[in-house]
């Protein structure tokens, strides 16, 4: 049982609700109620309605998929998709109108900050105290619910997501053979590694045309830069306190680090317009020789490196130890999104249906009938346990684009370890590196945004992003660092702000 779960026990008192709300209409559909005597007639099936968003077109038809959920459960689900670009304003419309249904796709609390108020006038189910009696939802890491988290409540299912293998140290294995050089398990030697990548020409055409690592500069270096040294993830926790993880003495311990290593050309050159979107490029070109990516980034960008040189081997490793002798990672939320029940519309009974129904969509199963449809007919099953939809399946609007946005899925903790036909073996090393892995979570997910930040954020978050970049390329000094920190230490607006995450922190984790 997930002891995540297990502490979480005590249902939220109602004082009232933000405004009343109604539930979107429920449609009828051709499933068959499931036997059961009720003045000898079979129990009306409960009607659920559900809002999500989609990605790609929405189907234009009910779903064999869902008729069979319906059947199952004895439910009706109707479903509601809204374009992932309309989401934000569609969701808030929904809140005005009073017309919220009775599960809710959230993105994000901090994009739909009204939700925070219905929250807080009681709008919303607790779902802690069920989880623990639906054993797939109880299989979700302690930690991912602890992030989807409000104020010590759980007012959400999180759609999970895997919280590691999204930080790997992606290398040309071939070009360190060439230079008799094995991968860095710290940081000289990620230092020297990258140094050789610039100087030694590991791709023998005679020219010094190869570079290390390429790194995103653009908005603003990634914080796992800095990170990797053990700043924390995003804050770091000191006697109770959070502060920023930029302000930290790892953080200058990290620039003074990368602007070695962007002096040495360990770093490619154009780093302070490079977006993560880039790195592909960068390395299936044969410019760059490492990159900061997911797991099975090295996979899929070998297959593109090996259609122009057969010999290349990008592989992921784990990422070396910083300083202290300590490997550090961000981990990430958990999970994509939430679905919120609503307790105008939704009494105990019903609550525990649909839960019923979303306990059955956590396993791969129930996941697979309700994103992809019919096995066999709307997808098949690969020997490696990946799912290929048939072109009879796309044509009723089967995908995970659209019909998957409406469940929260499996947890999976090698998900970003492995991809189809990928072979056993890299597979195996993948899982390896993605079970070295202890990483670190953000103590702040799950919490709104402090007043202060929405109206200054913007603009700190740029001189910030600044003033790294130009450390790391050496256009500002690490004096100009210490003077940077200083200054927002004694700003009284910047320090309200930490004031503010602070307290939503501490009511986040009060018991």
């Amino acid at each position: 049982m997930n002891p995540m779960v297990k502490k979480m026990t005590v249902l939220m008192t109602v004082a009232g609700m933000t405004a009343t709300m109604a539930a979107c209409g429920n449609g009828a559909n051709d499933a068959k109620p499931a036997a059961g005597r009720n003045g000898g007639k079979a129990a009306a099936p409960t009607d659920i309605s559900i809002t999500t968003l989609a990605f790609a077109a929405a189907p234009t038809s009910e779903l064999e998929a869902v008729k069979k959920l319906n059947a199952k459960f004895n439910v009706n689900v109707k479903l509601n998709w809204i374009p992932s670009a309309q989401i934000t304003e569609k969701l808030n419309a929904l809140l005005a109108a009073r017309d919220i249904p009775d599960v809710l796709f959230l993105e994000d609390f901090n994009y739909t900050p009204a939700f925070l108020n219905a929250v807080d006038q009681g709008a919303f189910w607790d779902l802690a105290p069920y989880i623990k009696n639906y054993p797939n939802l109880a299989k979700y890491p302690e930690n991912v619910y602890a992030n989807a988290s409000l104020k010590g409540k759980l007012y959400s299912l999180p759609r999970v997501r895997p919280l590691d293998g999204h930080e790997a140290l992606l290398l040309r294995k071939d070009w360190l053979d060439k230079l008799g050089m094995q991968p860095p398990k710290t940081m000289d030697e990620l230092f020297t590694v990258l140094e050789a990548f610039s100087k030694k020409d590991p791709d023998g055409n005679g020219k010094e045309d190869t570079y290390g690592a390429v790194l995103a500069g653009s908005p603003g270096p990634a914080s796992y830069l800095l990170t990797m040294f053990g700043t924390g993830n995003k804050w770091k926790e000191e006697g109770g306190n959070l502060i920023p993880y930029w302000m930290t003495p790892q953080a200058r311990e990290s620039l003074a680090f990368w602007n070695k290593t962007y002096k040495a050309g360990g770093i490619l050159p154009d780093f302070p317009v490079i977006k993560t979107a880039q790195f592909k490029d960068m390395l299936v070109q044969g410019k760059a020789g490492a990159a900061i990516a997911n797991v099975y980034d090295a996979y899929k960008y070998n297959v593109e490196l090996q259609k122009t040189n057969p010999q290349a081997n990008l592989m992921a490793f784990e990422l070396p130890k910083a300083p202290d002798g300590k490997a550090y990672y961000e981990q990430a939320s958990g999970y994509y999104g939430q679905f919120l029940i609503n307790k105008k519309t939704v009494d105990e009974a019903k609550l525990k249906k649909i839960l019923e129904v979303y306990d059955y969509t956590a396993s791969v199963e129930g996941y697979n009938l309700a994103t992809y449809g019919i096995q066999d007919t709307d997808f098949t099953v690969k020997a490696d346990g990946s799912v290929e939809q048939t072109e009879e399946g796309k044509k009723k609007g089967y995908s995970g684009d659209t019909t998957g946005q409406w469940v929260t899925g499996y947890f999976d903790k090698y998900t970003r370890a492995k991809v189809p036909g990928m072979p056993n073996d890299v597979l195996e090393l993948n899982k390896k590196v993605i079970d070295s892995i202890n990483s670190i979570p953000d103590p702040t997910y799950g919490l709104a945004k402090s007043a202060t930040y929405k109206e200054k954020g913007a603009d700190w978050d740029k001189k910030l992003n600044d003033m790294l970049v130009n450390v790391i390329i050496g256009k500002n000094s690490l004096e100009d660092w210490d003077k940077f920190v200083a200054q927002y230490k004694a700003d009284p607006s910047f320090q309200q702000h930490v004031k503010e995450t602070n307290d939503f922190y501490k009511e986040k984790i009060k018991k």
